[in-house]
């Protein structure tokens, strides 16, 4: 798959063992960094000038400067740069040290390749997650505006009625609405609320009996096909003494401004959970590095057969377990904040074939055997590649721990007037009538270990792709998940780019 598009992070990485450092750049090269080496403190200053990367791994102690006076020196390059100690287990007071000269992070040694590159992904979302709150207040703001605007050049309906409450003109918005007023004319306002409940030509009476100039309410309006809206009417009585009683009334159609206010109130809340999460998570993980360290010494003092020692250890794998979980959780706001996708005219064949690789490559599920029907000439569509990988990654992962370790996995493709269709088949325990609904909600699980976010984020992603999923499952028979996607040749309005 083509990724040649996406930009590469930076990362430096200094260590007098330039070997062992050569070796780190292959790793983080693997996962689509692009890593710088230095071996001393004058040279870590050059080759950040150079680059600029954005995280920075420092393999304490540092020749030729010390430490505080680098970490002081970089500081002063770029505040938002993520820089990590990587700290012996008996100098961990200078960890303590570093994190509040203003270190992002440390790392106890010896530490794996995955950790390393763990840190450089959390110190980057961390980043994202800044740089996204500003955009997210620029947008808010953006989107007041916009409400503003359509304050302004919205089209409003016209109509006036008599003492009695009884249509005499509408002008030519309202007519899109209600008719011609031919059908309208001498028909009692009412008619344009559906609730028999609400009497809107008395709610007016009222108001100007109790002596007030004008009138206004928010109430729900039927069109003429049927259709039903909420709409802010103001009335005022017109001083004419040719209209001598009558009343004009101005409606304006809420549809619009309430789809601003909603998209608003939702950036707000994202914006907000994502603050939330972020604390919370850098919280716990805080406590969890302590309590897996201090587990990992106490378990190494012990007696290999003693039960003290078995107690340790599963202490030790349930923190890995959380560190999972908070990272998935991490993954799933992060996505649902600043996730940018890239839609581009697609092959569907080979984002099959690679969400397959995916779930079966680790040999995980070894014991589940798997088909792919798919018809010849297929046409391409426009999507973006990796993340639709993603959402049929999950899919077949899904699928295949549904059927603990042993079935068949069957994926059909195709073809619909308007979508292109992907069956995903398996034979496992099905799920029960009452939990379809539930199952594409985040955090709703049935399983011992996770998060519960994998569908959820397959759902967001299909929904973005102008697609959707319908569920059809029978208890220990299987489950068929149908993702439906649009064979358009745009999305969103915007214009795909062959590669």
């Amino acid at each position: 798959m083509d990724d040649s598009g996406r930009k590469h992070k930076k990362i430096l990485f200094a260590s007098e063992n330039y070997q062992f450092s050569e070796g780190v750049r292959d790793a983080f090269a693997e996962h689509g960094f692009e890593v710088f080496l230095a071996r001393d403190g004058e040279e870590v200053l050059q080759v950040y000038s150079q680059h600029i990367p954005e995280v920075i791994f420092l393999d304490y102690p540092v020749p030729t400067i010390s430490s505080h006076d680098l970490l002081v020196r970089i500081r002063k390059k770029d505040r938002d740069v993520g820089v990590v100690f990587l700290i012996s287990m008996d100098r961990e007071d200078t960890a303590v040290e570093a994190l509040e000269e203003g270190a992002s992070d440390y790392l106890i040694k010896p530490y794996s390749m995955t950790s390393l590159i763990h840190a450089a992904n959390r110190i980057l979302r961390d980043r994202e997650n800044r740089e996204e709150k500003t955009r997210l207040k620029n947008r808010g703001d953006g989107y007041k505006d916009c409400l503003i605007t359509i304050s302004d050049t919205l089209g409003e309906a016209v109509i006036i009625i008599d003492a009695k409450g009884k249509i005499q003109f509408m002008n030519t918005m309202a007519l899109r609405l209600w008719g011609s007023l031919e059908d309208m004319k001498n028909k009692p306002v009412d008619v344009l609320i559906p609730d028999p409940g609400v009497e809107l030509f008395e709610d007016i009476r009222n108001a100007y009996a109790k002596g007030k100039e004008h009138f206004q309410g928010e109430y729900t309006f039927r069109k003429v096909e049927g259709t039903i809206f909420s709409g802010l009417l103001t009335a005022a009585r017109l001083k004419s003494e040719r209209y001598a009683g009558g009343i004009v009334l101005v409606v304006r159609d809420l549809t619009d401004i309430e789809m601003m206010r909603r998209q608003v109130i939702s950036v707000e809340k994202l914006a907000s959970l994502g603050k939330v999460v972020e604390g919370v998570a850098h919280e716990i993980r805080n406590s969890l590095t302590s309590l897996g360290g201090f587990s990992r010494r106490l378990s190494k003092s012990l007696d290999p057969d003693s039960a003290q020692r078995m107690y340790g250890d599963y202490i030790i794998e349930d923190v890995k377990r959380l560190e999972t979980m908070i990272m998935d959780i991490e993954d799933y706001v992060n996505y649902t904040k600043i996730h940018r996708p890239h839609f581009k005219i697609t092959n569907i064949e080979e984002v099959i074939d690679d969400a397959l690789i995916k779930t079966f490559g680790s040999g995980r599920f070894s014991g589940i055997s798997y088909e792919v029907n798919m018809p010849g000439g297929l046409e391409e569509i426009v999507a973006d590649p990796v993340y639709l990988v993603e959402a049929f990654w999950h899919l077949f992962e899904n699928a295949c721990e549904s059927m603990d370790a042993k079935g068949h996995l069957v994926v059909n493709v195709g073809l619909h007037p308007h979508y292109l269709i992907v069956d995903v088949i398996d034979t496992g325990k099905g799920i029960p009538g009452d939990e379809i609904k539930d199952i594409f909600n985040p955090f709703y699980t049935s399983k011992v270990r996770g998060a519960g976010l994998g569908l959820s984020k397959v759902y967001l992603i299909i929904e973005e792709h102008g697609g959707f999923i319908s569920v059809n499952s029978s208890v220990n028979k299987g489950t068929r998940m149908r993702v439906f996607l649009s064979r358009k040749k745009t999305l969103a309005g915007v214009a795909p780019t062959k590669t």
